[in-house]
């Protein structure tokens, strides 16, 4: 730590004696107390049911003593009550010691990958063999993976659209054999969003995960206090209800009656009701720098990390200032009854301003650490480069653990156990699904050959089939992943790309990896200018009545101190260039002029976060799930975007 920050370590010990003095000197008392019964219990003038009860209450105060001596010595958030306090002390330490457990569960199905499939199939079969869907698809004679192969066809949601609808309009044994918790939607990146039924047995096998995914920090980073507290930047989504009540929402949803999983978190309740994604962040961000002992800075995605760690760089003046008086500024957009309970949680505290307000003076590089020293990580998935951008500005020296694979239709079906790794590669949790593998050169064909768990090879592309506990059999995600090594002797992987995000005007089928390399290789000759985001479209969709073929590349950059139109078209040109040295068949439609060059366009300053909400608004995305599409399927966003383009030299 700085040693040039002296109150920082004042304030830290003078927070921390709080808890932990109130804890001991409750421990003291109640040890007392504890011996004063233990002496009636065994006192022979005292009556014999007054002797039993003394010592059954001595047992029961000495408990809590020794709970409350243990806390004494724990570091501590200081806005913990005592409900959340004692809720999330008994949460992580029943945790710690069900980690043996949990790590030979977990190290069991990694040795025996092929067992634990073949032990998941034949519980699927058996819930869901009565179904309607069970008897017409005869799940009875499924009774091993390998039966599995044989007699059940792959599939995509079309095949279950209509059970699922009925699900949701209440009728019963359609192809469940339990009824939905809710249901989730996906976040329709690459067309419609798609509902899932969500069951107890698949969120029994996430939480599996879940609990994985929390030792594979802790092993890679210090393990925190049970009693200190996590930052979850979280934006409440819209829902809707089925005909029989039943919520329809992303996947990532809290409730404020999770109180087990809100006892351990910065922000008081009322924050996860929030659905302007500017002012949860606002919340969340001055929640969490109230807090000297954070222990977790965390979200599902990066974009929404970035984000809320840009709101805490411009508006840590109006931050400070709330936490000074107590009182959330007027101009935060905020329901006006969420407004009121937060502000009941929310205490002046003058001193952690004072130390605040000189870190955030020095500027933000690496002020993750000097506001929070007892933070181990940051956790979110990464997805379009936002990592990189957090680590450059914010982290200095913090962790960034990006944390899991997964999905609706699925939940985490695999987890990164490597937190330190540069490369980013996740072990599959074969409790989670039955998994297939479709060879990536094979995914066109009408009916192709999968390979199983046991059967893929490092290096191997493959697109992934899932046969999940939410009822899908064989099920066909669209996810292309590589194998890059193993987990014991489970397949770890990376996620490449989804084959719904083909660019393919004619036979090419050129994937969105290789055209992220092509912009990104192509912006490394522009110094200065930073990628900020991109997507693409095929001409067809743009202009259907023109026959020429090419792609239309839509880039959002910071150009720094630069200029825009110091890019000349020689420069633009490159991509093309880039994309035809990656890609065989497009170089060839290239050179033969069937495809004419892509044509690169700039947008204006804030345009992907304006499609973002465009999108939102008119699907069932939420802003806690939303990728950027890298294809557009529709004219209308292709001139959303035109619209947005601006006039270079």
């Amino acid at each position: 730590m700085d040693h040039s920050t002296p109150q920082l370590n004042s304030l830290i010990i003078k927070m921390a004696v709080k808890w932990n003095f109130r804890c001991a000197c409750w421990g003291f008392i109640s040890s007392l107390l504890a011996s004063v019964l233990l002496n009636c219990c065994f006192s022979p003038q005292s009556h014999l049911a007054f002797r039993v009860i003394a010592g059954a209450a001595a047992v029961l105060i000495g408990i809590s003593s020794l709970i409350a001596f243990h806390i004494s010595t724990l570091r501590c958030s200081e806005s913990h009550t005592l409900i959340t306090l004692l809720m999330s002390y008994k949460w992580h330490q029943g945790e710690r010691l069900s980690t043996p457990s949990i790590l030979a569960k977990a190290t069991d199905m990694w040795k025996r990958p092929r067992e634990a499939q073949e032990d998941l199939i034949r519980e699927l079969t058996r819930r869901h063999a009565k179904t309607e869907y069970g008897r017409k698809n005869r799940l009875w004679e499924i009774r091993s993976v390998e039966d599995l192969r044989k007699k059940h066809p792959l599939t995509t949601y079309d095949h279950y659209s209509d059970y699922i609808q009925r699900l949701a309009d209440g009728e019963e044994g359609v192809f469940l054999d339990e009824d939905p918790m809710r249901f989730g939607v996906t976040s329709g990146t690459t067309g419609a969003g798609k509902k899932i039924p969500l069951v107890s047995f698949g969120l029994e096998g996430d939480a599996l995960c879940s609990q994985i995914k929390r030792l594979a920090l802790y092993q890679g980073a210090q393990r925190p206090s049970p009693v200190q507290k996590r930052c979850f930047v979280y934006i409440h989504p819209k829902i809707s209800l089925t005909k029989t009540g039943r919520v329809i929402s992303p996947y990532m949803f809290i409730k404020q009656e999770d109180t087990k999983r809100l006892s351990e978190l910065s922000s008081p309740p009322p924050a996860f009701t929030i659905t302007n994604e500017p002012s949860a962040a606002y919340v969340h961000m001055l929640f969490a720098i109230a807090d000297t002992n954070l222990a977790l800075l965390s979200t599902v995605l990066t974009p929404q990390m970035y984000r809320a760690l840009k709101c805490l760089e411009a508006k840590w003046q109006v931050m400070l200032e709330d936490l000074s008086t107590g009182q959330i500024n007027a101009k935060i957009p905020l329901d006006p009854d969420t407004r009121r309970s937060l502000q009941g949680y929310l205490r002046p505290n003058k001193a952690r301003v004072s130390q605040l307000r000189s870190e955030f003076e020095k500027g933000f590089h690496g002020i993750l650490k000097r506001i929070w020293p007892h933070l181990i990580a940051i956790e979110a998935i990464d997805i379009a480069g936002f990592k990189k951008k957090i680590e450059e500005t914010y982290t200095d020296g913090v962790p960034y653990f990006n944390w899991a694979y997964g999905g609706t239709e699925v939940g985490q079906l695999a987890i990164n156990m490597w937190l330190h790794d540069k490369e980013v590669r996740y072990a599959i949790c074969p409790h989670m699904a039955v998994v297939e593998f479709i060879p990536e050169q094979n995914s066109s064909d009408e009916d192709p050959k999968t390979l199983l768990i046991d059967e893929v090879e490092v290096g191997g592309r493959y697109e992934l089939v899932l046969t999940t506990r939410s009822g899908l059999y064989r099920y066909r995600n669209g996810d292309v992943i590589q194998i890059v090594g193993f987990h014991e002797n489970c397949p770890a992987m990376r996620m490449l790309y989804r084959s719904g995000e083909y660019l393919n005007l004619v036979y090419e089928k050129v994937n969105t990896q290789v055209v992220d390399a092509a912009i990104k290789n192509t912006i490394q000759g522009w110094p200065g200018i930073q990628l900020v985001d991109w997507t693409c479209a095929e001409s067809p969709v743009y202009d259907p009545e023109s026959s020429e073929l090419y792609y239309i590349v839509f880039l959002e950059v910071d150009p720094g101190k630069r200029e825009l139109n110091d890019v000349t078209a020689e420069q633009m040109s490159k991509f093309d260039e880039h994309l035809q040295q990656d890609h065989v068949y497009y170089s060839g439609l290239r050179e033969s002029n069937t495809i004419s060059p892509s044509r690169v366009k700039f947008v204006r300053p804030g345009t992907f976060l304006e499609l973002r909400d465009f999108r939102v608004n008119k699907t069932t995305a939420s802003v806690m799930q939303y990728k950027t599409p890298r294809k557009l399927r529709t004219r209308e966003h292709v001139i959303w975007l035109m619209e947005r383009v601006i006039e270079t030299n």
